[in-house]
């Protein structure tokens, strides 16, 4: 369980200006010695208990013109799969060169969805 925020900046207190031991600050706010060990850790790495920002990921590799591309080829083709789609882009566009879930998810951001084909009665009865 995640302790909050207030309760880091009590132990980092209790152990920094208070003086008291880690075990002993352990005890004071019952928790274990392995956490007062890792919040102080923190805090001394990194001068605060306070969580990290957020960092979003890398950045997309495909900008406008690719999706514009991905788009104009699907309303020319609906019917054409990633499979057969990855390899049109990547000629399309060497500098890019993508795999095909890259494609797979830039589709279903532009609200394109994969349909998959119902399994079809076989012909005669079965025997068994």
């Amino acid at each position: 369980m995640a302790l909050s925020q207030d309760l880091k900046e009590r132990i980092v207190r209790s152990v920094v200006d208070e003086g008291f031991s880690q075990a002993d600050t352990a005890r004071r706010f019952m928790t274990t010695e392995a956490t007062v060990s890792r919040t102080m850790k923190t805090y001394r790495e990194r001068g605060t208990v306070a969580p990290k920002e957020f960092t979003p990921g890398p950045a997309p590799k495909l900008e406008p013109a690719h999706l514009e591309w991905l788009r104009a080829k699907m309303e020319e083709s609906p019917f054409l799969s990633t499979y057969e789609l990855t390899p049109l882009f990547n000629e399309a566009f060497p500098e890019v060169a993508v795999h095909r879930s890259t494609v797979l998810r830039a589709l279903h951001r532009m609200g394109f969805s994969v349909k998959k084909r119902r399994a079809s009665r076989r012909k005669g009865s079965r025997k068994g």
